[in-house]
């Protein structure tokens, strides 16, 4: 995948994702991405390339809708 795919798929994830977030501020939803980063990667996203942003951006959406009972569940 080339690197502009993926930095459009991240900023389509993150979009997505701050529709079923809408009580979380942008500021908010990326320091907890940048928190799940860290977690999988043992970094932030600073150091992260795009394509693990991206795997982040997915886990905290499944951490999200397995928190939240009634929402879709969506495996990318």
């Amino acid at each position: 995948m080339r690197r502009s795919e993926t930095r459009t798929d991240k900023v389509s994830a993150l979009r997505e994702v701050l529709e079923l977030a809408q009580e979380m501020r942008a500021g908010q939803l990326l320091a907890a991405v940048g928190e799940v980063c860290a977690d999988m990667q043992g970094r932030g996203m600073w150091d992260a390339s795009d394509g693990e942003c991206l795997k982040a951006i997915w886990q905290f959406r499944r951490n999200l809708e397995a928190a939240t009972p009634g929402r879709a569940q969506h495996n990318p």
